[in-house]
């Protein structure tokens, strides 16, 4: 009967060096997939923030509301506008008052996703009848980051400088009667994909007396 011969121990040792490698190349495939799975998962997570951050900057543009400020001079329309920003008064859904009626900023800020480039913030708050300057709500408001990431954030606006002027493009709104006809939020970064948002509000042109009540432009 013929003895059973078993391994040497060099062949065990090439066969465990064999299989080391075989578990390391396993592993590292493991590795990569994952990272990429969670590369994927991050990107998808991004663009649907970016999404919804456009949406809701769109919305309140859109529904930006020609208010007369009684407390000021001449009763200027609560909206001002430059290059890093506007304020204005615009419904947010969920909010009390008015028909969730809220001052409101949309503002160029520093930071974002990370340490460089630029943020579009958001900061909202009660509106201060009372007060002389429509925007006084909006002292130790907080700041929500909006649009993050970015390269470059700005501001213009099409209408007429003054009553009865043709309408132009302009870096600062400065006609007090009143509201832009468009307004043009220039968004770039690293990523492709980004462009300019291009808004009509929903009330324009000519100025106009809000009331509240009846939601409509007299």
């Amino acid at each position: 009967m013929r003895a059973q011969r078993g391994f040497t121990l060099l062949e065990l040792l090439i066969g465990m060096t064999l299989l080391g490698f075989m578990l390391a190349l396993l592993f590292g495939g493991f590795r990569l997939a994952s990272t990429s799975w969670d590369a994927v998962e991050l990107r998808i997570e991004r663009t649907n923030d970016e999404a919804l951050g456009r949406a809701l900057v769109r919305r309140l543009l859109t529904q930006l509301q020609p208010l007369r400020w009684k407390k000021a001079l001449n009763q200027p329309l609560a909206f001002s506008g430059g290059p890093d920003g506007l304020r204005a008064l615009a419904p947010l859904a969920g909010q009390a008052g008015a028909g969730g009626l809220r001052l409101i900023e949309l503002r160029r800020a520093a930071g974002g996703d990370g340490a460089d480039g630029h943020a579009l913030v958001l900061r909202e708050a009660p509106i201060q009848y009372d007060a002389e300057d429509f925007s006084a709500g909006l002292t130790g408001a907080k700041s929500h980051v909006v649009l993050g990431g970015l390269e470059r954030i700005g501001f213009s606006y099409f209408g007429p400088p003054r009553r009865g002027e043709a309408p132009v493009w302009q870096d600062t709104w400065t006609n007090p009667e009143q509201m832009p006809l468009l307004v043009r939020v220039h968004l770039s970064s690293r990523d492709a994909g980004w462009s300019e948002m291009l808004v009509a509000p929903m009330i324009g042109g000519t100025g106009c007396r809000w009331d509240s009540f009846h939601k409509v432009c007299r």
